[in-house]
């Protein structure tokens, strides 16, 4: 599922998308939100009750590797159940704390049944998603336009000519043809820093 909906990118570009172009645009909103996923290391959505078997060097804490924690449904450490509140308690920023113990040394020795991720994707999640994947739609149609040739400037039609250039980005990076523009901008970056692990 994408983190927005071809609607939000139709009203983003304030534009309809015909039903013809619905499987370009729904495609550039899977991309969009896969790299939202991949730059925050997280899959964000919610998740309920995923089994994760981990490893684990020692100590009193263990990193559960998904935000936000909604519930730790079981811990099974080195195939002994163990109880909340007595052998552990889920603290901040997803870590499971050991109580009066250290966890268990070993690969693949703790599995830990727990829920996360948002029940409704945060609004600035979201904007940065319709804001990626309209520059993603936006891309394939200037190259279905030129058809598939990258670098067109400008079209003449007496005579016809065609002008190439080079396209630079913002970020200094040639950005010659629909594939080779970065999918996610520094300022979108920043805005989803707060949900990187």
């Amino acid at each position: 599922m994408g983190f927005c909906e071809i609607a939000d990118l139709a009203k983003f570009l304030q534009i309809d998308i015909p039903l013809a172009k619905e499987p370009s645009a729904q495609r550039a909103i899977d991309e969009a939100t896969a790299a939202i996923k991949l730059y925050c290391r997280q899959e964000l959505e919610q998740v309920a009750d995923e089994a994760l078997t981990l490893d684990c060097a020692g100590g009193t804490r263990l990193l559960l590797p998904e935000l936000p924690i909604t519930d730790v449904a079981s811990v099974v450490e080195d195939d002994e159940t163990l109880t909340v509140d007595d052998d552990y308690k889920l603290g901040q920023y997803g870590i499971l704390h050991r109580i009066s113990a250290k966890w268990a040394v070993g690969i693949q020795i703790i599995t830990v049944t727990y829920s996360h991720g948002y029940a409704v994707i945060p609004e600035n999640i979201v904007n940065v998603c319709v804001r990626a994947a309209s520059r993603a739609y936006q891309a394939g149609l200037r190259a279905e336009e030129a058809e598939g040739v990258p670098g067109i400037q400008a079209k003449g039609l007496g005579d016809f000519s065609v002008q190439f250039g080079a396209e630079v980005g913002s970020s200094g990076e040639s950005t010659l043809g629909a594939s080779a523009s970065p999918i996610l901008l520094r300022s979108e970056k920043r805005v989803l820093d707060e949900y990187r692990i």
